[in-house]
């Protein structure tokens, strides 16, 4: 067998593929447009070019054999090159036209894609940009397969066997993830403030509002505001209440001061709180991962990394997932059952808080959290559309580091883009 000697031809990969996805000679020539006699003669041509058996007829159509299955891999990511190769050449000829497809993970990028994304088409409105959202086990071989450009998200191990050596990874930014509820949730209104005489919602940074008559919630960095005597709330940084007789304010790590048997909260530092016999408990004002399991969750997937960390995480607390839940890789279906529930959710930090309604528990998951990044075929060649999209992302992700407070080591980040 010598596939480069000349005999193998174009319309013999693209027979290959009509016929494994139609399932039949019939149904694939008349998708190509050709006579089934001549689709029958291709077919044949390609076997003996193969020298090997690539499909068996069976009472419905064609079956491919273990031969078959194989060369139709390599065949559509030929396909998928030369296409490419159109695209690129068009792109060069043209300017501002072609196609960029985008695999998405769950929550992977719901703000740097869409930001990118925008960006991108101010600049090149003729260019058309395909997004398919999905999990690891099913991007993957799609962006294999010549069916994606790039997948932005989440970065993880490839999954499959020999498939991490057949990508190339870039970091973008690291991004915490919070467990996120309704604003007015019961767990809010159980969080240290109230003296029983209201329930509090989440700010964009999914603090509760200050009890009493004070609902207001505070500046840019999510805090709420009370004088005399009330209490301030904990913001984004997990500052715990400071005591009725300690109205003074909080240093330069972000951690409210308390004396005698005040509770110690959890500032952005990381200071683990007081004990309380919870060796669960992870956030301030006395929220705990406990208390959360008293309400059903929304899990991702197992197919996830991020499912994979919350497991580790309950073991390592000695609790297990718990057993009233949904597992869900919808974004829009998350949101709108939290808003109709009590349900628990995981989102990440920049998609709480650009959404008034939904608020972040204030308990620390130091264990979970995602780098998002981009993934690529590793010996591919980028078409002009794909070189755009990237640079876009590239600089939206830059604002955004900033935005958490650099995320990653910009050290790091400089390392991973000079891989390019």
């Amino acid at each position: 067998m010598d596939l480069l000697d000349g005999r193998l031809k174009f319309r013999h990969l693209t027979l290959l593929i009509a016929v494994y996805e139609c399932g039949s000679v019939v149904r694939a020539a008349e998708s190509l447009h050709l006579t089934q006699p001549a689709a029958t003669r291709t077919l044949r041509e390609l076997e003996a070019v193969a020298e090997l058996p690539l499909f068996v007829r069976v009472p419905r159509g064609m079956r491919p054999t273990v031969y078959g299955e194989a060369l139709v891999g390599h065949a559509r990511a030929v396909v998928a090159e030369v296409r490419r190769a159109e695209e690129h050449l068009t792109g060069l000829r043209q300017g501002r036209d072609g196609t960029v497809t985008v695999g998405t993970l769950l929550a992977g990028a719901n703000v740097l894609l869409p930001r990118a994304v925008a960006r991108l088409k101010r600049e090149r409105p003729r260019l058309t940009v395909v997004v398919r959202e999905g999990t690891p086990d099913v991007l993957h071989p799609a962006l294999l397969g010549g069916e994606l450009d790039v997948i932005v998200g989440r970065m993880g191990t490839a999954p499959g066997d020999g498939e991490g050596e057949k990508v190339r990874q870039r970091t973008l930014y690291r991004e915490p993830i919070r467990l996120a509820v309704r604003a007015g949730h019961p767990l809010l209104a159980g969080d240290g403030g109230t003296d029983g005489e209201g329930a509090g919602g989440g700010g964009r940074g999914g603090v509760a509002p200050a009890d009493g008559e004070r609902p207001d919630r505070g500046g840019l960095d999510g805090v709420a505001r009370a004088d005399g005597e009330d209490r301030a709330r904990g913001g984004r940084g997990g500052i715990s209440p400071a005591d009725d007789e300690r109205p003074d304010g909080r240093g330069p790590d972000g951690i409210a001061p308390a004396d005698g048997e005040d509770r110690a909260g959890t500032g952005r530092g990381g200071t683990p709180p007081a004990g309380d016999e919870r060796p669960d408990r992870g956030g301030c004002g006395g929220i705990s991962l406990t208390d959360a399991l008293a309400h059903p969750w929304i899990l991702p997937v197992e197919q996830t990394a991020l499912r994979q960390e919350l497991g580790a995480l309950f073991v390592e607390r000695g609790l297990s997932l718990p057993a009233d839940r949904v597992e869900c890789t919808s974004i829009l279906t998350m949101r709108a059952l939290l808003l109709q529930t009590d349900m628990v959710a995981l989102l990440p930090e920049l998609v709480l808080r650009d959404d008034e309604q939904l608020a972040a528990l204030p308990v620390e998951l130091p264990s979970v959290g995602r780098t998002v990044g981009v993934t690529e075929a590793a010996h591919r060649t980028r078409t002009p559309a794909l070189e755009a999209l990237l640079r876009h992302l590239d600089e939206e992700a830059a604002l955004l580091r900033a935005s958490l407070g650099g995320g990653i080591r910009e050290r790091e980040v400089s390392e991973s883009l000079s891989e390019r």
